[in-house]
């Protein structure tokens, strides 16, 4: 599973794309005061969208307290060589990161030292600094080590292939909202009202700011775009129209229209039953309209990706968005099966 092997080795290796799953760390973790727990495991949880451990401190006076341990989505772990077997119930190890920002006994694991001496970057993405400088950091396997390159990009076609995740950015300079989209969004609690804590796939077009792979396949004159993160599946209706959606019932990922503008796939999606235009709690509006336009790079090593929504109800003008996904050759969509619960 790991070796011990020199840090600036270690660092390399990580540089694998990685991502928590969409819910807002900030709502529960305070960057500005990171800790250090030692303790025994008491329980794993190895699943999407994190992985947890159940942590036991006991203080010099015997008392002890029940830690939660929140670290990476499987996946994620996965994608760097980080397995199940890694940390195991019974298990004595210090963990390092960002606490509950209320007080309450819960840590985000940045670092990881296990009962053998070995360190543990878990989120290289966020931190890759090593904590403990008299253990020696670990490599993990990162699954791409083995996967065939060569028929990935013998089969690769265009914009049809596995792209790694990216991340939108928004192109305005801030979401113009209406007042009554406003008024909405300040109600929204993260801790409570985020549908991520309770497994819900996320809608359009909020599902497209993706932190896993994502597929473009041919489905006959159709296109399908399956995205890991929710095991989503959109089809891209070719040379169709939206009114076609017409009694159709909206879904959360609505009805999309695809066509081609020379090289560039332009997609329109209508009929989006879903709440949220994004992650923090931003209303979207029933008749929302998302119009997205897919730009194959000259080298084919990215694919760049921009939309645009309009929705009267929550937005004063158009809202632009965009984000860039390149081609890691050998890359797969990985089963997402997002789970809640302690089993």
């Amino acid at each position: 599973m790991f070796r011990s092997v020199p840090v600036c080795f270690l660092l390399a290796a990580l540089t694998t794309p990685a991502a928590v799953a969409h819910h807002s760390a900030v709502a529960f973790f305070d960057e500005n005061n990171k800790q250090e727990i030692v303790g025994e495991v008491t329980m794993t949880r190895w699943r999407n969208p994190h992985v947890a451990f159940g942590v036991t401190v006991t203080a010099p006076d015997g008392t002890r307290t029940e830690w939660t341990v929140e670290s990476n989505a499987l996946n994620a772990l996965e994608r760097i060589g980080i397995s199940p077997d890694t940390v195991e119930a019974g298990d004595e190890i210090r963990v390092y990161g960002p606490v509950g920002r209320r007080g309450e006994p819960l840590i985000r694991a940045y670092n990881i030292l296990l009962s053998n001496g070995e360190e543990i970057v878990m989120m290289p993405h966020v931190s890759d600094e090593q904590r403990w400088a008299q253990n020696e950091l670990v490599e993990a396997a990162p699954e791409l080590a083995s996967a065939d390159t060569a028929a990935a990009e013998r089969e690769a076609d265009g914009i049809f292939r596995v792209w790694t995740q990216g991340r939108v950015n928004l192109i305005n300079d801030e979401l113009p909202l209406t007042v009554a989209a406003a008024a909405k969004k300040a109600t929204f609690n993260p801790l409570t009202d985020d549908p991520v804590l309770r497994c819900i796939p996320t809608g359009m077009p909020a599902v497209m700011d993706v932190t896993f792979p994502v597929e473009f396949r041919r489905q006959g004159n159709d296109i399908v775009l399956h995205l890991e993160q929710w095991d989503t599946v959109r089809t891209i209706h070719m040379g169709g129209v939206p009114s076609a959606s017409a009694g159709l019932p909206a879904t959360r990922e609505g009805y999309s229209v695809g066509r081609w503008d020379g090289d560039v796939l332009v997609v329109e999606t209508s009929n989006i039953d879903w709440m949220y235009f994004d992650d923090r709690g931003t209303p979207l509006g029933s008749g929302a309209r998302v119009v997205e336009r897919f730009t194959l790079a000259d080298d084919a090593a990215s694919l760049h990706w921009q939309a645009t929504t309009i929705d009267p109800e929550t937005f004063t003008a158009p809202v632009l968005q965009e984000q860039t996904f390149t081609w890691v050759p050998g890359e797969s969509i990985k089963p997402y099966e997002c789970a809640t619960g302690s089993d």
